[in-house]
């Protein structure tokens, strides 16, 4: 009997050993895919080599931030048209280490040099720095290892890219060197599936892998100034020394038990959306569905309405005014609102001019930190010229198309310090209406996320006194709105969402999801198994 007892215990002693010993075989360290076990977070953005890239960040352990850090410098090598580097943006980040939620701004502002092809000066590059600087785990050269193999041995066209590019033929095809890179031999333009490569820019990145600093203050600021002026753009010295990155505090609206956070000017459009959920939120249970189109639309046309009244001198300070997202200041603004009938608004002149193209991602890691950011280049393919030597797409400056065309957003339960809902927009003056619809639909009305992407969209700008309403595949019956007395327009609308949910907080992987808007070609997911 004692000796069965012994065998069976020698055998217990075996079989956990065993078991270890193939734990430590399988655990795979840190930075190497595979690491995390279990569910890693979620990915989304519009261009889908970047997905892929985050995902594998997170897999190897990952946070959120270094997730963000390498899916952009994947866009800028395989979705230029919006997020080169030259372009600039604005990040949301909720770390839930330190209970805290802000923004980091990184416009890319005209540079201070005048010229013949006015560019903006690049921010992209330190910006994304700043956010690892901050928040990242993983060694940052490590995050751009992927990124300068795409562009020095190539990367297939996606086609995201390839839809830009069929659109840009007249402006590439003005400049050689972005006839160079983005043309077949046979004088046409790539398509999806066609060999991109970009050594110029491969360089640019493995030199910001070695000596970030170099880029903006080194020689190989000195480099970038050289190229930008060789293509006939503006650049100098001191406008690379100069562009900072800023952390802000958000601007923020109640939404129920949670706290709604939004980028403050300079990113207009994020504003315009805290204001627009602010004075929808509580509306929007209530209203019959029939009606809700009519109560978008005169909700629209009231905050824009308003944002020519602020926008002008925050674009010039980038200080956002006091109150504006205030419950009173936003019960005064649907004072008149009336269910059943149209009622025009007045003192506008002018219609928003935001370009539309921008670039937007969105990352939750497993722990539940957060990061959502939107880029631009002010223009399809910046200025349509390309630096020769670096391979960077020279960003436009934001005078002539309006204020940049960002919209970032992100709902924080405060009480367990958990992120609900995270979104991001492109699509100029219609991205902030679409991001704060999808909010209202995925988490006001509990559809699920893919669905509310996929809503039917309008968008009334004030002047003219008219609602824009989507057509094709999303199309949005105007009856209910005509029958109230507004002209109606069917349009095609240039918005695209990326957004995150998590219903019932990040430690319940099924009840998160991870969208991608149906309009465009980006891609989204859940890295992991739960």
């Amino acid at each position: 009997m004692l000796r069965g007892r012994r065998g069976r215990g020698l055998f217990a002693v075996v079989v956990a050993a065993s078991l270890a010993a193939c734990s430590a075989v399988e655990k795979r360290p840190v930075g190497t895919v595979g690491h995390v076990r279990g569910f890693a977070g979620m990915v989304a953005a519009d261009e889908p080599r970047a997905v892929l890239v985050g995902r594998d960040v997170l897999s190897a352990g990952g946070n959120a931030a270094d997730a963000a850090v390498a899916m952009y410098f994947t866009m800028a090598v395989t979705y230029p048209s919006a997020a080169s580097l030259g372009g600039g943006g604005s990040c949301i980040v909720h770390d839930k280490g330190k209970k805290k939620t802000e923004v980091m701004e990184f416009p890319a502002m005209a540079s201070t040099m005048a010229g013949a092809v006015p560019s903006a000066v690049p921010a992209n590059p330190r910006g994304f720095f700043a956010l690892h600087a901050k928040y990242g785990k993983l060694r940052f050269e490590s995050l751009l290892a992927e990124p300068e193999r795409m562009a020095r041995q190539g990367v297939p066209v996606s086609r995201a890219l390839a839809s830009d590019l069929s659109r840009a033929v007249p402006v590439l095809g003005r400049d050689p060197v972005a006839r160079s890179i983005f043309f077949r031999p046979d004088g046409g333009v790539l398509r999806e599936g066609d060999m991109l490569a970009q050594p110029g820019l491969a360089t640019v990145i493995a030199n910001i892998r070695r000596n970030t600093g170099d880029f903006y203050v080194g020689v190989g600021a000195r480099e970038v100034v050289r190229s930008v002026q060789a293509a006939g753009g503006t650049l100098t010295l001191e406008d690379l020394r100069d562009i900072k990155p800023v952390w802000r505090e958000t601007l923020t609206v109640k939404t129920g038990f949670e706290t709604t956070h939004v980028a403050p000017p300079p990113s207009v459009g994020s504003t315009v959306a805290g204001q627009l959920t602010g004075a929808l939120w509580e509306r929007w249970k209530e209203t019959p569905p029939d009606e809700r189109p009519h109560l978008l639309a005169e909700t629209s046309a009231r905050v824009f309405a308003d944002r020519a009244r602020w926008m002008t001198p925050v674009g010039q300070t980038g200080e956002a005014p006091a109150g504006l997202m205030a419950a009173a200041h936003l019960g005064a603004m649907m004072a008149d609102y009336a269910p059943a009938t149209h009622v025009p608004v007045s003192g506008v002149s002018a219609p928003p001019s935001d370009f539309p193209l921008g670039a937007g991602l969105a990352v939750m890691d497993g722990e539940g930190a957060t990061v959502v950011c939107g880029v631009t280049t002010h223009g399809l393919f910046g200025s349509g010229r390309v630096a020769p030597v670096t391979g960077i797409v020279l960003a436009g400056i934001p005078g002539p198309f309006g204020p940049p065309p960002i919209t970032t957003m992100m709902t924080v339960n405060h009480n367990s310090d958990e992120v609900r809902f995270a979104g991001t927009a492109s699509g100029g003056a219609t991205a902030p209406l679409a991001l704060t619809q999808s909010l209202l639909a995925a988490v006001a009305e509990d559809k699920p996320l893919s669905d509310a992407l996929g809503m039917p969209r309008l968008i009334h700008p004030a002047f003219p006194d008219a609602v824009f309403v989507e057509n094709g595949p999303h199309a949005l019956d105007p009856a209910p709105l005509q029958g109230r007395g507004h002209q109606v327009n069917a349009v095609a609308m240039p918005s695209r969402v990326q957004a995150l949910i998590c219903r019932e907080g990040y430690n319940n992987p099924d009840s998160c999801e991870a969208a991608t808007d149906p309009r465009g070609f980006g891609l989204a997911m859940k890295v992991g198994q739960p």
